[in-house]
């Protein structure tokens, strides 16, 4: 069997925990290959990853060598039988594009010499791919080129060729990564990609087709285009009316469709030469997923979905991209996670800030992140901060993933979940606005996901609850019977354009029993821009646009903020938040649930009369944490399962000072409430396993003193009995 199931995967008869050290065969010399596998193992590993350069085994087309015949960190099959001589499991990324720093992004040179085959921008300039450490990056092919997907199949054929015996079932190879980070090299800004010739003749017209099957049908926006193939792809943004977006919004899904077909392309190539192992695709790092990739049609049993993580990523968002993540996948795995940093392209010192490190993947952990590749676990030329140096020398970082995987194996990571009652809502066509303009008529839907949602998440943090992120247009995500997962209560971004279908699905499950808080106008337009009022119908409200600063009051709040307009509201609604005399909140009973309407930026960060606020919302609905703590900026996450509790505590006040600015916090955890039945226990801590707090169930509930300090983030184990 072969599979992920439960948070783990199934390889043959064995089960294991998602994580996996890289180590790069092409880039550590092989007499330190064993040092290196043994410390690997030693550190708690069983499975290993590497890339593979495809310009390093193919210089020249059809001439593979995949043996060190003429370059001895060539010799990919050496390598491979070593680690199964190890006993490790492999995770195989061979590209075409791997970036990492390397030559051209492992793309063979002759590839470049035909130009027809290149990706282009909007201009017709030919497009260079982005890579990092100031290594030269080549030329971007555009992905679904004929010519280029030739050459793709007769590397995949020449590689398979090679290493069949090592590939599940008959070797250790039971994971193959199709390309990375698949964002037309970096480049996916609005009019960056893809004009190649190909593209833009074959290929646009044919997706127009498909989606609106005659031009009779095509929006106003295409003007009276007699034939599909006389349409092209905008170069040039004109919004001088609402319903131009729609041509936008087609060029992103077409871009979105562009990298499904190529992954599809990539997968099929592989199984028809009789690759039957598992396959997974590497979502970009810092991106908010708003290439629209629909992950439901090309998602299937053998086919994993990741995100890359970097550590100079924003650290407030890693929590909702990965929240996100599981949201789409299922899961949350991280296919790539940086150890380490590339120097400087001029050779200047690099400082790693380990405790960032550590601060980055405990925080990623408490989010619910279950299975990583460290990449970089071992180091090469031009990198710092790795685990191992590559001739095995043992660093910094190495002791503490060596503790943690011992406790990830203790605790039963994949087994443990978070109590989460609440959810945000992520739409998909606000990110995309935010990715075509930041103007325009709806520009104020770039402040409601770039502030009020962004920040609502490290709210519902810093009042200790823990939450999911729903990417609500998502198949299944939303349903006439309500959410998923015994979710109570939703946060929705409400934007004067929506799609019918969703429109209908929000006003059916606040009918259904949930209740919703909407944020921002309520909807007059569908995706097309023809008029749609479903759910101001079914609410009984109406907004008006009026953009600025205002003072809000509540029942027991005064507080500044931005607004986005002002309610009108039929029937029982109650106002209860104001600006002047505008009405800017309503609360309303609908069938058996009810829903809330703001038109101001709900989020706080750290104001009090609006984290009140929110407080307040979320009690009336008896949402309450099981854990607390007296400084708002140290959030309190908790895991369970059938064997204890993890407890992660963060501190996220990044404005902190270091050195002497350690501060003593009050945290309580009701261990009743997660369902201990224990009058006393122990917190271990899980990167200090010498240090243990034996305490009771009543104090815990009372409150511990913990002394936190600048980017301070702890794993306490709290073992059942």
């Amino acid at each position: 069997m072969l599979g992920f199931v439960d948070n783990k995967l199934i390889i043959g008869r064995d089960a294991f925990l998602p994580i996996s050290a890289e180590i790069h065969y092409f880039r550590v010399p092989k007499r330190y290959w064993s040092i290196c596998f043994e410390r690997i193992k030693k550190s708690g590993f069983r499975i290993i990853s590497s890339l593979v350069p495809w310009n390093l085994h193919e210089e020249k087309p059809g001439q593979f060598d995949f043996q060190g015949l003429d370059n001895p960190y060539k010799d990919l099959i050496v390598f491979l039988e070593l680690a199964r001589e190890f006993g490790f499991k492999i995770i195989l990324r061979p590209g075409p594009w791997i970036k990492s720093e390397w030559p051209d992004g492992g793309l063979p040179n002759y590839i470049f010499a035909d130009e027809s085959l290149i990706a282009r921008d909007h201009t017709g300039a030919l497009l260079m791919a982005k890579n990092s450490g100031g290594v030269k990056a080549g030329y971007q092919p555009s992905y679904l080129h004929p010519k280029y997907l030739s050459h793709v199949k007769r590397y995949v054929g020449g590689l398979v060729e090679s290493i069949q015996n090592y590939i599940f079932p008959k070797g250790p190879v039971f994971l193959i990564q199709l390309d990375s980070e698949i964002d037309f090299g970096g480049n996916d800004e609005l009019f960056e990609a893809d004009y190649n010739s190909y593209v833009v003749t074959e290929l646009y017209p044919a997706f127009l087709e498909n989606k609106y099957e005659t031009t009779k049908n095509l929006p106003s926006c295409y003007g009276r285009a007699k034939t599909f193939a006389s349409l092209s792809p905008p170069t040039e943004l004109d919004l001088k009316r609402p319903e131009n977006l729609v041509r936008y919004f087609d060029w992103l899904e077409f871009k979105g469709k562009i990298i499904e077909d190529y992954i599809r392309a990539l997968k099929e190539r592989w199984e028809a030469l009789g690759v039957g192992c598992m396959f997974a695709v590497s979502l970009p790092p810092g991106k908010g997923f708003n290439i629209p990739v629909s992950w439901e049609n090309i998602r299937g049993e053998k086919l994993l979905l990741g995100a890359s993580l970097e550590f100079d990523d924003d650290l407030g968002q890693i929590s909702t991209r990965l929240r996100l993540l599981k949201s789409l996948a299922g899961y949350a795995w991280s296919s790539q996670l940086a150890i380490g940093l590339p120097r400087n392209s001029d050779g200047a010192p690099h400082h790693v800030d380990y405790r960032r490190q550590r601060f980055m993947l405990i925080m990623a952990l408490a989010a619910g992140l279950k299975g990583l590749n460290y990449y970089m676990f071992v180091g090469r030329n031009h990198w710092i901060g790795s685990p191992l140096d590559e001739d095995g020398t043992v660093n910094q970082s190495y002791e503490d993933i060596r503790k943690l995987n011992l406790a990830l194996e203790v605790m039963d990571l994949g087994s443990a979940r978070a109590r989460q009652s609440v959810a945000i809502g992520h739409y998909r066509p606000y990110q995309w606005y935010g990715h075509i303009t930041d103007s325009g008529a709806f520009a104020y839907i770039n402040d409601l996901v770039k502030q009020t949602f962004k920040w609502l998440a490290g709210d519902l943090a810093n009042l200790n609850i823990d939450y999911k992120v729903y990417d609500i247009d998502g198949p299944g995500a939303i349903s006439g019977k309500g959410l998923p997962d015994g979710i109570k209560v939703l946060f929705v971004p409400c934007g004067e354009f929506m799609s019918a279908e969703l429109q209908k699905k929000l006003a059916e499950i606040v009918a259904g029993g949930v209740t919703v808080v909407f944020v921002g106008l309520i909807p007059k337009f569908d995706m097309l821009f023809k008029q749609s009022r479903i759910l101001s119908r079914n609410l009984g409200v109406q907004t008006k646009p009026s953009y600025g600063s205002a003072q809000i009051k509540t029942d027991d709040q005064v507080f500044k903020s931005i607004i986005y307009g002002n309610i009108q509201a039929r029937g029982s609604a109650k106002t209860i938040a104001k600006a002047g005399a505008r009405p800017v909140g309503v609360l309303k009973k609908l069938g058996k649930g009810k829903f809330y309407f703001f038109t101001y930026d709900l989020s706080a960060r750290g104001e009090p009369g609006k984290l009140g606020f929110l407080r307040q919302i979320l009690e009336e609905n008896n949402i309450t944490p099981c854990v607390s703590s007296s400084d708002p900026s140290v959030e309190v996450v908790v895991h369970t399962n059938d064997k204890g509790a993890v407890l992660y505590l963060i501190n996220t006040n990044m404005n902190q000072q270091t050195g002497n600015g350690a501060r003593k916090v009050v945290v309580s955890i009701d261990l009743g409430q997660l369902g201990f039945r224990q009058a006393k226990t122990v917190l271990h801590d899980v990167f200090d396993p010498e240090t243990k707090i034996q305490t009771t169930s009543q104090a815990l509930k009372e409150g511990l003193i913990f002394e936190i300090s600048h980017l301070d983030a702890r794993i306490y184990w709290i073992p059942k009995k």
